[in-house]
């Protein structure tokens, strides 16, 4: 199996509206901060950044430069490893998914998850990273939450995932991480990201 192409296909997402479950005593201040930022990146109808991916697996891993952009549900996520080897585009929000390599090669199903296990041969719940890496849960599905009084997410469980947040920076209207760390199983998936783009949508 490809580890770019795992890589690839691990960066999707799915839009919606957040639910969020009860949340501990401890953590009701820096919960109802967390809902404040929540409500300020749901007026970001735009949003881009630019950043390095490294994959890791128990036998090989992966690195390379990473370009998502998103216009309200339409997203196009470009990879590329060293020198421009390997990665694709994968492109989301239309009727199908769809992924096309460096090489030619041409993946289409239903939703992302669909295309991740097509491809893989893994059945890898990836339909939140939308959310987590802009410090979010997945609408819908329960989570486990802690976060900082500015509402920053500090770590998040969700899916079987396990996400560590380190710094954030403003990047106008609201602070996002500048770098993510995924766990899962056998897998660790980290994001650096260089910078952050935001555009709010006109109310008008």
């Amino acid at each position: 199996m490809r580890t770019w192409l795992l890589l690839t296909l691990l960066l999707v997402g799915l839009a919606g509206c957040a639910v969020f479950p009860p949340v501990p005593e401890d953590q009701l201040a820096a919960r109802t901060a967390f809902l404040e930022r929540a409500a300020e990146l749901e007026a970001v109808g735009h949003w881009r950044f630019v950043g390095r991916l490294t994959l890791e697996l128990p036998t090989e891993s992966w690195s390379g430069q990473l370009n998502w952009r998103t216009e309200g549900l339409r997203q196009v996520i470009d990879l590329s490893g060293p020198m421009g080897r390997g990665g694709g585009r994968l492109m989301l929000g239309g009727q199908r998914a769809v992924l096309i390599t460096r090489e030619g090669d041409r993946y289409e199903a239903a939703d992302a998850d669909e295309l991740i296990a097509l491809v893989t041969g893994r059945g890898i719940p990836v339909g939140g990273l939308d959310y987590w890496v802009r410090g979010m849960p997945r609408p819908g599905v329960g989570f486990d939450l802690r976060a900082d009084v500015d509402g920053q997410p500090r770590r998040l469980i969700q899916d079987g995932w396990e996400i560590v947040y380190g710094v954030f920076e403003e990047a106008a209207p609201v602070a996002m991480p500048m770098s993510v760390e995924l766990h899962r199983e056998d897998m660790r998936l980290r994001l650096m990201i260089q910078r952050w783009q935001l555009t709010q949508v006109d109310a008008s």
